[in-house]
Order: C-alpha cells, then structure tokens, then sequence
C-alpha cells in the first residue's frame, strides 16, 4: 500500500516536473480578465439598479431616510442595507447627507462611519427618471431592459431551442410605452427639428405618422401649424395605446388608423408621411403604397439605421435575432426583416416611384434622416 501511494506520487512529480512556473502564456491574459472583469461589472450594476426599482426604493427614497430606516421601510436585511445605498450613491443614483458634517471632512471619514450617519435621497438623475411622477420617467424602458436581461441568461437555451416567440398584441402594448419614454428625453424634441428646419410645415394640412406607436412625433408636428390633421397609422393593439397619448396630451387634431400597412389602404392625399424606426422602413413593396397615398409636391420623411451602423455591432444582431414574431421572419442584422433591403439600397429605390430625395442627414444616435418629395 505504501509503495503504491509512493509509486503515484512519484508520478505525478514526473509529470510536473517539466513545466516551468515563470513561463507566461503567449497570449495577454489581461485581454481576457478586462472582458469579463467589465462584463460581470454591467451585470452587477445592471441587477443593483433593476433591484432598486423592483423593492422600490427611489419612490421611498423621495424623502430622506437612513439605510436602517430605509431597511425597516421596505423590508429588507438591515446589514445589508448600507452597502446597497452606498453602491446605488457611487452610480449617481443617490445623494447621501451628514448633517452637521461638510464635504472634507465627509471624505475623510471611513465608509462605516459614513454609512451609520448619513441619510439618502433621489438624486437628480434617479428623480428625473425613475420616479412614477416625472414626465420623463423610464420606467417602461427600464422594465424592457430588466426582460432583455432575462433572456439572454436564458442564452444557451434559446441557441438550442431556436429564437422566443413573442406575441404581438402584448409586445407592442408594452413597446410603445417605452418606445414613448425614451423618445421624451431627447430623441422626440431633435427629430421634430430637424424635420422642421428641412420641411416647410406652413403648407402641411394632412400629415400620415406610419407605424407610429406611441403617436408623440404626430402630436409635436400637429402643433406645429394650426390646420394639420394628423394620423397614425399602426397595428390595431398598438394604436388602442396610442390613444392615451392622444387624450394625455389633448392632442384633437390628432387621430388613429387601425391596420397592417402590409395588408391595409393607408390613406390618401398626404401632405407629409413620417416614417421612423418603422419595422417596414426598409421593405421595398411598401415604396409604392406611400407614393401613391402623397399628394404631388408632398414629402416623405423616413428614419432608419444603416445597415453599416448595424453590421459593426454583431451583439446587437445577435440580441435582434434571440426573439421573433411567429408569422414575421426577421433579417440577419439589427432592425431588419426577411424582405427588407439595405437602406440605401432602399432610399435609391424611391426614385422608380416619383420620390426624389433631397436631403439626407446623420443623426448623433447614429440612424439617418431622408427626406423626399413627390415629383409632378
């Protein structure tokens, strides 16, 4: 039996004996550890900060609180507590507070002492945005983004099993309702002047939002001269959400058109039709459709990302292509489906229909704006 273990260990030594402990490998194993080092990092920020929303603590956060008292409220471990508020503060999300303390002295104090006195509150930035009451509250957005989360942890699943299958009356309920957050903090208020400066609204009376979810663009343009009716044009489940936001902001000019534009007549004798992040935006067979439905001399406005745009983020197609409709198949990249084209292959086809472009813009977000009117 000892001559056995002693055999073995023997061995082993043999077998270890020829490597050498001061050799490196050849490739950089730093490359390595900072992938993973930054992804583990947004993944932990990422459940800190959908965490946060989901106990609700910025809505109990609107007046001051300490970390026990903030625990007591909501339920949660008090040990725990501090370091949950110091981690939300060093994002920005919270402003802490030592009263009787100044700012130099606060940074000398050790992190303990700081968590035993200090009182917490919503920042600026978690008040601006992820309060209910807040007209720019993300909310929607964040919610959607938690879900995208969700699914690729379930990533090696769905690369066996084949993309989810989403539901389109609920996933659009929802995606307007985010689509409508986000495009309150900057995007809306960009595009309406952008289009504005490079559309003359004075002669704009009948205005067609294609595929316009949420409606808002519509509402901004409506308000951009007193006679303009405007229309948006979507998917029955989505315009019964559009709705609320033509009562919420007491848009009257304003207006819905149910249907499937793939299917269904989408008006006639427009004066402007705005299309934007529109999922047929870059299908050719609609092409003809909107000119037809443009009163001679009217334009056409239309916003999509560039294929190039999209090809140099391969995880962004990748996300794109982990879920689907069950009667839409998709393309391979980012925002694209089966019978859609590359988007400058699609803005030079305009022209076989009387579209002539005359301007087309970059926008910082990345996606293109092309305007074109109807000739004749």
């Amino acid at each position: 039996m000892g001559n056995d273990v002693k055999s073995g260990t023997e061995n082993r030594f043999e077998k270890e004996i020829g490597i050498d402990l001061m050799q490196k490998p050849e490739v950089d194993a730093n490359r390595l550890f900072k992938i993973f080092d930054s992804s583990v990092q947004g993944l932990r920020e990422c459940r800190l900060i959908a965490a946060a929303f989901e106990l609700g603590v910025f809505e109990a956060l609107k007046v001051p609180l300490s970390a026990g008292a903030l625990a007591e409220k909501l339920g949660c471990d008090p040990v725990l507590m501090p370091h949950f508020c110091e981690a939300l503060h060093s994002l920005g999300f919270l402003d802490r507070f030592e009263e009787g303390i100044d700012e130099e002295e606060e940074k000398a104090k050790s992190v303990k002492t700081k968590n035993d006195g200090a009182v917490y509150l919503v920042s600026e930035l978690s008040a601006t945005y992820l309060l209910k009451s807040s007209p720019f509250s993300q909310q929607h957005y964040l919610a959607e983004r938690i879900r995208n989360v969700e699914r690729w942890a379930r990533l090696p699943q769905i690369m066996k099993q084949g993309p989810d299958i989403v539901e389109k009356g609920p996933f659009f309920g929802e995606i307007v309702h985010y689509m409508a957050e986000n495009a309150r903090c900057g995007l809306l208020q960009e595009t309406v002047r952008v289009v504005r400066e490079n559309v003359d609204f004075t002669g704009v009376e009948k205005l067609l939002d294609l595929g316009g979810g949420h409606g808002l663009y519509a509402i901004a343009f409506a308000d951009l001269n007193e006679e303009i009716q405007a229309f948006v044009f979507d998917l029955p489940p989505v315009t019964k959400e559009t709705r609320y936001f033509i009562e919420k902001y007491g848009a009257s000019r304003v207006d819905i058109i149910p249907g499937d534009f793939f299917k269904d007549e989408i008006g006639s004798d427009y004066d402007l039709i705005f299309s934007s992040f529109n999922p047929g935006g870059k299908v050719p067979s609609l092409i003809p459709k909107i000119a037809e439905a443009l009163k001679p001399g009217g334009v056409f406005v239309t916003r999509q990302v560039p294929d190039e745009n999209m090809k140099s983020n391969p995880i962004m197609s990748l996300d794109w292509n982990l879920w689907t409709f069950e009667d839409v198949k998709k393309g391979g990249s980012g925002y694209s489906f089966e019978n859609s084209v590359p988007f400058n292959e699609y803005i030079e086809m305009l022209g076989n229909y009387g579209l002539e472009v005359f301007r087309a813009l970059d926008m910082e977000d990345g996606s293109r704006i092309v305007f074109a009117w109807k000739v004749g």
